[in-house]
């Protein structure tokens, strides 16, 4: 397999052939999310909303090589690095369009995301996405956080250290 390619990623993701599928940060999202969260076996379907076959085959090889990629730094401890910054605080950044990403994966498996056991625990660390997902646009309280830029970049920050503990949560025993 080719090595993986992010500027042949984003070009296609974020290009005009792209007609299926999530923009670069909004696809980086989600590969975060089925790469921290359970199992979920049909991502790529999901991911290009059941046009897959339409996605050049080398596109797909670079989007499974990322998915791996990921899964490989999280399972070596050395956690996700984004490829945008992300001191963006704000929904209408790459941040933002990462956390749709995030949350749209995470809303395909939901039943295994959110079990008794891992529910309260999954609230306090996907806080920060859903926030900069804009999901949630009419609570008061999500509102009140995206109006307080000081808290927009604490909750930033906390992403990548809560996409760790994500990953613990789902990847290792009891």
């Amino acid at each position: 397999m080719s090595a993986l390619d992010l500027d042949l990623l984003s070009d296609y993701l974020d290009g005009d052939q792209n007609e299926h599928g999530l923009d670069f940060a909004a696809t980086h999202g989600f590969l975060c999310a089925i790469a921290v969260g359970p199992q979920y076996d049909k991502w790529l379907e999901a991911l290009f909303d059941g046009n897959q076959t339409k996605v050049p085959a080398a596109i797909i090889a670079q989007i499974k090589s990322w998915l791996d990629a990921l899964r490989s730094n999280l399972a070596n401890e050395e956690g996700i690095e984004f490829p945008f910054e992300i001191e963006e605080a704000d929904v209408e950044s790459s941040l933002g369009d990462w956390s749709v990403g995030f949350v749209d994966a995470m809303f395909l498996n939901e039943d295994a995301w959110f079990t008794e056991e891992h529910e309260e625990q999954l609230v306090d660390l996907t806080l920060p996405i859903m926030v900069f997902s804009g999901i949630d646009d009419e609570d008061p309280q999500m509102e009140t956080f995206r109006r307080n830029g000081q808290l927009m970049d604490e909750l930033a920050e906390e992403i990548p250290d809560n996409l760790n503990e994500l990953y613990l949560m789902y990847h290792t025993p009891n």
